[in-house]
């Protein structure tokens, strides 16, 4: 298995802990009786609720690009610097932006998910001679 496949696989075990995690805040703040319900009646979410699911949708958005960058690379044989220290970047950068989020902590957030998208500019750099 490549590097960049192996992050790959780390990236998709982050967004299921990301998920359990998410789902695990039902229950403690809705009630486990409305969280197994069918939720008819909305309840407010707390801010931590509210982050996690923005947590969820950007980390849906980055790893479908990502996804798609290590899967080009992978069919196309290619696993370099580029590509290696662009998915490295990604995974630790997702890691860094979930906690910076969960924490609540503004503009670090931004910084790291820079880093995180720097990333995959990398990955995709190493990719466009091959696409040309």
């Amino acid at each position: 298995m490549t590097f960049e496949l192996q992050m790959l696989f780390w990236t998709a075990m982050l967004m299921i802990a990301t998920l359990a995690l998410q789902g695990l805040l039902v229950p403690i703040n809705q009630g486990l009786g409305w969280g197994l319900g069918s939720r008819d009646e909305p309840r407010d979410m707390t801010a931590l609720q509210g982050r996690m699911k923005r947590i969820v949708a950007n980390n849906i958005e980055g790893i479908t690009v990502f996804a798609v960058l290590v899967l080009v690379a992978h069919l196309a044989n290619i696993s370099n610097t580029l590509t290696q220290t662009g998915a490295l970047l990604f995974v630790v950068a997702r890691l860094g932006f979930i906690a910076a989020y969960m924490a609540g902590i503004p503009v670090i957030r931004s910084v790291i998910w820079g880093v995180g998208t720097a990333g995959l500019i990398l990955m995709a750099a190493a990719l466009i001679p091959q696409a040309l």
